[in-house]
């Protein structure tokens, strides 16, 4: 059975990385936006279909969206997150660091496509 918040999660979070709007994802996969944001909440049930929808939209490994973050991060309401105990407040956080934290991501993200067009030759 999939989490329905932590897939939401995922889905927001690489929304965003992705630099998509809702509505964007919402007409890839044929429902309102509102339909979509419900997932996004994990307010409605995900399907596999919708997770290797979003995958493909975003050309990413649909593992990913399963995936639980480390725990560095915890929801606390409508899609915002904060810092687990104990862990680094991110509204403290420089430009220069969320900057490369940025690239970090992205790198990864470029990296999984790469291996999944590689893949896809085979």
């Amino acid at each position: 059975m999939l989490e329905n918040k932590i897939v939401g999660r995922n889905m927001y979070i690489t929304r965003k990385i992705k630099d998509k709007k809702a509505v964007e994802v919402a007409d890839y996969l044929g429902i309102s936006e509102s339909a979509y944001t419900k997932y996004e909440r994990g307010e409605s049930k995900i399907t596999i279909d919708i997770i290797q929808k979003i995958s493909e939209l975003f050309k990413i490994d649909p593992l990913s969206l399963l995936s639980a973050p480390s725990g560095n991060i915890v929801e606390i309401g409508n899609n915002s997150y904060a810092p687990a105990a104990g862990v680094q407040n991110t509204n403290n956080v420089d430009e220069k660091q969320t900057t490369l934290l940025t690239r970090l991501i992205e790198t990864q993200i470029a990296m999984t496509e790469k291996i999944m067009a590689l893949l896809e030759k085979k």
